[in-house]
């Protein structure tokens, strides 16, 4: 059997590995579940970026989950396989992006999962911006959501980067032309907020200094393990390597005007996991509100030692504690 052949179909029949693009509010959407054991419990893991998907790269990031759960990872909208499948209506499918349209879409794999699998509530772990759809998929269906875990969780665009500026500000304070470079980024932010070509140039040596002075145990990103993934073709790399921006329009004004705080009740036990070094979406901003929080039980845990993928830097120390939190 070939490397490839071993890691797509890792598991007996006691387990499941199974790859399908079936058709989601007029839209081919992937879906892949894997796990060691179908009687594990089923998690939904909803992808950051917009677009970042995390198919083809479970093998890394996730190996260890598929053998206490069994793991859905779904490309979102115009990310990876499902942007490849619908490429010719890529253009109108970037203007969409809707809360709304994101609320269906969840409602609608997860209606597509009960027709391969045999489950009552799902546990669903947004990451990044996909906590951002996570937790407000979470707030309105609890009778669907049996945990949800907000792992970097989103609480507003615009305030978590005046926050960041001003945490990597006082880091920085004795190195002046650095911190001449935060002023300058926290000038570039547009008002009205909108992801233009410049702002997002600015962005990227934004997170250069973040990564230089405060995230400085963050693995780096598995570029080799991408680029040999099995589950992924030529194309489908090539997506993830160079991210167009312009797919997801509709998506950024939906992220850019989303506020987590608008609503703090949730019918289901929460949970949510940061790295100590995250600066991307950092844990002090969801701390601030922690309180107001209502749920039947809430944990806000922050691993030591971890940046904004902190199931990435830590692997135990996050399983471990999904684990204690879903038994």
């Amino acid at each position: 059997m070939s490397r490839k052949q071993k890691i797509l179909q890792c598991y007996t029949e006691k387990g499941i590995c199974l790859y399908e693009t079936p058709e989601i509010n007029g839209i081919r959407q992937y879906i892949q579940i894997r796990g060691a054991d179908k009687k594990a419990p089923l998690m939904l893991f909803l992808h950051g970026g917009p677009g970042g998907s995390m198919a083809g790269l479970c093998h890394v990031m996730q190996p260890e989950w598929e053998h206490h759960f069994t793991v859905v990872n779904w490309d979102q909208r115009n990310a990876c396989k499902t942007y490849l499948a619908n490429k010719s209506n890529a253009a109108a499918i970037s203007q969409s992006g809707t809360l709304e349209d994101y609320m269906a879409d969840i409602d609608a794999v997860i209606a597509y999962l009960h027709t391969v699998y045999d489950f009552e509530k799902i546990i669903l772990m947004g990451f990044s911006w996909g906590s951002l759809i996570g937790a407000e998929y979470a707030k309105r269906h609890g009778e669907t959501v049996s945990h949800y875990i907000g792992v970097g969780q989103f609480i507003h665009y615009i305030d978590g980067l005046h926050y960041s500026c001003e945490w990597l500000r006082k880091v920085v304070k004795d190195a002046p032309a650095d911190v001449e470079k935060i002023n300058a980024f926290e000038n570039s932010i547009p008002d009205p907020p909108q992801m233009t070509p410049a702002f997002m140039n600015s962005l990227q040596g934004f997170s250069m200094l973040g990564a230089k002075y405060i995230a400085k145990d963050g693995r780096a990103f598995p570029i080799k393990s991408l680029l040999t993934s099995p589950f992924l073709r030529f194309g489908e790399k090539m997506t993830m390597v160079h991210g167009n921006p312009k797919l997801f329009s509709g998506t950024y004004q939906t992220m850019l005007s989303h506020d987590f705080r608008n609503n703090l009740h949730f019918d289901m036990p929460v949970l949510f996991v940061s790295g100590d070094e995250d600066f991307v979406c950092p844990n002090e901003l969801l701390a601030q509100h922690f309180g107001q929080i209502t749920a039947p039980q809430k944990k806000n845990v922050v691993i030591s030692k971890a940046t904004h993928t902190c199931f990435y830097d830590q692997p135990t120390a996050f399983l471990d504690t999904i684990i204690d939190f879903t038994k």
